[in-house]
């Protein structure tokens, strides 16, 4: 009778055990490496400190956590998540996701002191706006493979026989924002990394800033009806999880890559409005200054008789100065293009 009522026991998928093992192997070798560096910190700099070794230790500690986040959070393992994609443990959910940004933070530390690349800082010097295209391209992706996710646990027609059809179909918008969002994303990032010119001679900047609007504005709408139609209570990110939280993120990265376009917009329409107003107030000056110097000239020629008067030439070189000559036009122009040309982070 007992066995009648007691459940069958379940052995653990090969995915599971996967997730299992490379959470074990990332805690024993963080716990090696920090033992030794708290016992014996002469060795642990002589053998560890700026060594391959320690560069080796890092890219697998990036790699093991990186898997057990795919495992634990892949509602088809049923680990950290349930079959509709919700938080069902949310000690190991978090836990998981904060080993892999820890473990790549290292990573990143040790390029910047040990090699000299610093990856954060050549993104931050290329402004804010590169710095958010750049996350949107990792969020993307996430919202990308969250919502394949849950259209193979619900909707594969292999393994289910009823298929909600309100879900897959929202789970399949999901996979196509994604795959859309990453590649715009990805496009911006490179042309700007390639394409962009320091200064605002030729077409690429213009070309890559307008591209820059069109897009933000696109993923904007597209994004924003995403909110609303994969969170619903429906909808494959209505419970807690990777594709609630990172549609959510996706969003926000877009709507201030928007609001930086605009502002950015307004910045370079002020500035050749500026422009255009000098160039008038300049040329209105000159004329006014032509029209007084040559009637002093006329008086001077009137009073002093002919052109071999020796007052006349100074009166005309001074006419020609203040006239809105060569010179004058040239500095204007100069004037006009420093003040038009230097907007952004593209330089338009």
């Amino acid at each position: 009778m007992q066995r009648r009522y007691t459940a069958s026991t379940i052995p653990p998928t090969p995915q599971q055990q996967w997730a299992v093992s490379s959470i074990t192997i990332t805690f024993i070798l963080t716990f090696i490496i920090l033992s030794l560096q708290m016992i014996s910190p002469s060795l642990s700099t002589k053998y560890i400190h700026g060594t391959k070794l320690e560069m080796m230790a890092l890219l697998l500690l990036s790699g093991l956590t990186m898997s057990s986040v795919g495992m634990a959070t892949n509602p088809a393992y049923g680990l950290a998540v349930n079959s509709y994609g919700g938080i069902s443990y949310g000690n190991l959910y978090y836990a998981t996701w904060s080993s892999f940004i820890t473990a790549l933070g290292g990573l990143i530390s040790y390029i910047r002191t040990e090699r000299g690349i610093d990856i954060y800082s050549e993104v931050s010097s290329r402004g804010i706006r590169f710095r958010h295209w750049s996350m949107l391209i990792i969020v993307t992706v996430i919202v990308m493979g969250s919502s394949a996710s849950c259209y193979d646990v619900k909707c594969d027609e292999l393994y289910n026989e009823v298929h909600p059809v309100k879900y897959c179909r929202r789970a399949a918008f999901g996979v196509s924002a994604g795959c859309i969002g990453c590649v715009s994303s990805l496009s911006v990032v490179v042309m700007r990394l390639v394409c962009a010119t320091p200064t605002p001679e030729g077409k690429a900047n213009k070309t890559i800033f307008i591209l820059e609007c069109i897009l933000s504005v696109i993923l904007f709408g597209m994004y924003g009806f995403a909110v609303a139609y994969l969170t619903s209570e429906q909808g494959p990110g209505a419970p807690l999880g990777n594709l609630y939280y990172s549609v959510w993120v996706s969003f926000a990265l877009i709507f201030l890559v928007a609001t930086s376009c605009f502002e950015e917009f307004q910045a370079a329409k002020n500035m050749i409005l500026l422009g255009r107003s000098r160039q008038q107030d300049g040329s209105t000056n000159s004329v006014y200054e032509r029209e007084a110097l040559n009637s002093d000239v006329s008086i001077a020629a009137s009073d002093f008789g002919t052109s071999s008067s020796p007052y006349a030439d100074d009166y005309a070189s001074i006419a020609d100065e203040g006239g809105g000559g060569p010179q004058s036009s040239v500095a204007s122009s100069a004037y006009s293009s420093r003040v038009t040309g230097s907007v952004g982070e593209v330089q338009i």
